[in-house]
């Protein structure tokens, strides 16, 4: 097995058909359907359920399926970067941000640097904090924005902004003062990372929350929020996505609760000559 015949694999798979991916291969159909068979063969097992009309992945074909995108994603990333070591310009920063960051602050500092730095390409990958510290792992990302809390004994973390938790609600359902008692009274929607974190805020000053909705994007939280289904508890800078006609924001007075946005690289990794202009601008930030 052999990565040319796992990127064969997965087109198959995508494609539904040995015919629409020899196609897409620029191949023919018989040595397509050959490299499947001894693909099949090699590992003792199907990997496809083969129709009339189309083929469909097995458990194991689903399986294999999600650890060759991983495998050729580290492959297209271990091959940018070698090209780019090879060239003098070094232009392509590959970044992972958090969706409660990328729309607010991470969208202004990617934003002014662009400005500043021609000849740069920024690849973003969006996803949770805990996503986005496996591709950092894998080298499939050069450096990520998350915020705390999360596991920081393996990675180089420099502090970017310190940030308190508000509520979002719709248009006039919160009085103008918050506080952790009155929102116990109100259906909540958490993330599902701070769930725990904020039950504990709770029930530390005796306070029971009625959560209705837990989910893993800010988006979705101030989403729910604006379509009036609860209270939405997001770090600050969330507020940046907030559609002002039908939702506001409020500080929560007695709330303890902090949350850091942090960069996070592995300390002894290779960056391009750009990713590094790139981190030293981030940390420069006040």
């Amino acid at each position: 097995m052999d990565l040319k015949q796992l990127r064969y694999f997965t087109t198959v798979a995508e494609e539904g058909t040995i015919s629409a991916a020899a196609k897409k291969l620029f191949m023919s159909q018989p040595p397509l359907s050959t490299q499947m068979k001894l693909l099949e063969q090699e590992l003792g097992c199907s990997l496809f359920e083969r129709g009339q009309k189309h083929i469909r992945l097995t458990e194991t074909g689903r399986l294999l399926y999600d650890r060759a995108q991983t495998l050729l994603r580290m492959e297209a990333s271990m091959r940018q970067d070698v090209e780019a070591c090879a060239r003098t310009e070094k232009d392509t920063i590959r970044i992972g941000v958090v969706s409660s960051v990328i729309c607010t602050r991470a969208g202004e500092w990617i934003s002014d640097f662009l400005k500043k730095n021609d000849g740069v390409t920024i690849e973003i990958t969006e996803s949770n904090t805990y996503s986005l510290i496996e591709k950092l792992r894998t080298d499939q990302i050069h450096a990520a924005l998350v915020r705390t809390p999360f596991p920081e004994n393996e990675f180089r973390v420099h502090s970017l902004a310190h940030e308190k938790m508000i509520a979002v609600a719709a248009k006039r359902r919160l009085p103008d003062m918050v506080t952790m008692n009155i929102l116990s009274h109100y259906p909540l929607i958490l993330y599902r990372r701070w769930e725990p974190i904020i039950k504990e805020a709770f029930q530390k000053n005796s306070l029971e929350p009625r959560c209705v909705c837990i989910c893993d994007d800010a988006r979705t939280a101030v989403d729910l929020a604006e379509r009036a289904v609860g209270i939405s508890l997001v770090p600050g800078s969330a507020a940046g996505l907030l559609h002002s006609e039908k939702a506001e924001f409020h500080s929560i007075a007695d709330c303890p609760i902090e949350t850091e946005i942090v960069l996070i690289y592995k300390e002894n990794a290779y960056f391009p000559e750009s990713v590094k202009k790139f981190m030293d601008y981030l940390m420069t930030i006040k």
